[in-house]
């Protein structure tokens, strides 16, 4: 029996993949709601919404890792992730998801990180990792670079 023990997670779908985060990162799952646009914003800045009366910033991981403009429909959802930062303005940010997010147990040798992936594709801005979990394509994203951005957009709205 293997005694490495296991991280609770949350597998997350998005336009054109999945990424994976510790469920300690992760404060809430809620439906789609109408955003409030950010007019000085990336593309991949989807908007913001008003939550636990602060203003919160939604990301489209799918245009930003993968490309691919997001889609919303009735199963998209809006997962509030706690930031690692300590900027009071930017305590949490939303990331657009296509469904709801599955919750899994993963221990260290479920993540495979020896891939082949050119570089080019392995340097995406939003990446930190590329990895496998049960033979599928996941990215663990790089949640400083993303904050690093929200963080001034959040000042002007």
């Amino acid at each position: 029996m293997d005694a490495s023990p296991s991280l609770r997670c949350l597998l997350i779908t998005v336009q054109g993949g999945q990424v994976i985060l510790p469920n300690s990162l992760v404060a809430e799952v809620l439906p789609f709601a109408t955003l409030l646009q950010i007019e000085t914003a990336p593309r991949w800045v989807a908007g913001a919404m008003l939550w636990r009366n602060l203003t919160t910033p939604l990301v489209s991981l799918g245009r930003l890792i993968f490309r691919i403009a997001p889609d919303r429909d009735l199963n998209s959802r809006i997962i509030i992730a706690h930031t690692l930062g300590t900027d009071p303005r930017l305590p949490h940010f939303g990331v657009l998801s296509t469904a709801a997010p599955r919750p899994v147990s993963v221990q260290r040798t479920d993540l495979d990180f020896d891939l082949e992936i050119p570089d080019a594709e392995r340097n995406r801005p939003g990446v930190l990792s590329w990895a496998t979990y049960q033979d599928q394509l996941v990215v663990i994203p790089d949640m400083d670079s993303i904050e690093a951005v929200l963080r001034p957009l959040v000042r002007r709205t």
